[in-house]
């Protein structure tokens, strides 16, 4: 029972992103000569190999993240998720689809992880654009996969931390790269 317990607490793992995207220059972007206000709604999905399945987002700070880099961009002057009226109205949805083996799970679990267990992880964000009269703007699909070993010999790789914050601000970020470029906002 000891080795099993010991076996549980000391397996590792690591997560690195496949890099898809590339981060967004410039970054804030171009001050635009008048500001706009938007409003925000979330959307979110997790699938499991296809699967709908229980999981996913924390859909709160989720919403944070969006705020923040939205107003980070410095291209609106008030950004919220509270509905009300506002200049650019933009519909969030953002889907984890998580792609693994349940054998090799079970068999990784099965060792103790001296087998390792890998997943994938596509994080999509699609985004729609529309105007104050709700006439819509476009649309822009931005996608990154995260990729996670877990095996006892990546104990070196505690503490681990599984935040996908990273790659969802580099997706909300090239997302409004693209739609000021394609004058959406």
């Amino acid at each position: 029972m000891l080795v099993l317990l010991l076996g549980l607490q000391l397996s590792g793992c690591v997560t690195y992103s496949n890099n898809q995207l590339a981060d967004p220059r410039p970054w804030p972007l171009e001050q635009p000569a008048e500001k706009k206000s938007a409003y925000l709604k979330l959307q979110t999905e997790y699938l499991f190999n296809g699967n709908p399945g229980k999981g996913g987002f924390n859909v709160p700070h989720l919403e944070e993240l969006l705020i923040r880099e939205y107003k980070d961009s410095q291209a609106f002057d008030q950004v919220t998720t509270n509905r009300q009226a506002a200049d650019v109205y933009v519909k969030v949805t953002v889907r984890n689809h998580e792609k693994g083996s349940l054998p090799l799970a079970f068999l990784s679990g099965f060792s103790l992880t001296v087998i390792p267990g890998t997943y994938d992880n596509e994080l999509t964000m699609e985004t729609r654009f529309l105007d104050a009269e709700g006439n819509d703007l476009g649309q822009i699909v931005k996608r990154e996969t995260t990729t996670t070993w877990v095996q006892l010999l990546l104990i070196f790789a505690l503490p681990f931390s599984e935040s996908t914050d990273p790659t969802l601000s580099r997706l909300v970020r090239s997302t409004l790269e693209e739609a000021a470029r394609r004058k959406l906002i």
